[in-house]
């Protein structure tokens, strides 16, 4: 082997391995944040689709995406995002929560993430006006971090924060692939 490849090797094989340190959260860089695996933001007209990845900070995720409690999380943290803008909270609405859970599993057997085109007839009657947010992560996003995704696309914080809302629904499912889909329905009644 040529002095010049086995060079390009060993730069090749130490750039492979400060990658996989930095995407597995591991080494001096580490803290108590995880870094971010960055991904393309896709803009198209009256719609912003936002992908990213959070390193994984070594291991499986603590908690189902499809459990109650992470719903409830998500419920928390949708609250909190709103308290810190001076909105009230939320209810948690039954019917609105099946719409978002139903909707989550479509999306993740499906494995795209779209709106749902009949989510208008879905809602549980007595509505005055709705909205739904979508997103893609993957299976070891927190709660906070699917708010925080939402929270930095213009139109899905637009949802999230609207006054006029008075219940949500939050569901989240995970395709085979480990593709995270959750889905956020808000009304007023």
């Amino acid at each position: 082997m040529t002095r010049a490849l086995h060079h390009l090797r060993r730069g090749l094989i130490l750039v492979a391995a400060a990658s996989a340190t930095v995407a597995l959260g591991a080494g001096p860089q580490a803290s108590a944040q995880s870094p971010q695996i960055q991904l393309p933001q896709i803009y198209l007209p009256g719609l912003t689709i936002g992908f990213a990845a959070p390193a994984p900070a070594g291991g499986a995720p603590t908690l189902d995406p499809a459990s109650a409690e992470y719903r409830a999380q998500l419920e928390n943290a949708t609250n909190a995002a709103r308290s810190a803008h001076g909105l009230g909270p939320l209810e948690s609405h039954g019917g609105l929560t099946d719409v978002a859970v139903r909707w989550s599993g479509t999306q993740a057997a499906q494995n795209r993430m779209f709106h749902n085109p009949h989510v208008r007839d879905e809602i549980p009657g007595g509505w005055r006006h709705f909205g739904e947010n979508v997103l893609q992560n993957y299976a070891h996003a927190t709660p906070q971090q699917l708010v925080d995704q939402w929270m930095t696309s213009p139109g899905h914080r637009a949802n999230l924060l609207n006054p006029g809302h008075t219940s949500m629904g939050m569901g989240a499912a995970v395709a085979a692939d480990g593709k995270l889909y959750a889905t956020q329905v808000f009304a007023r009644y």
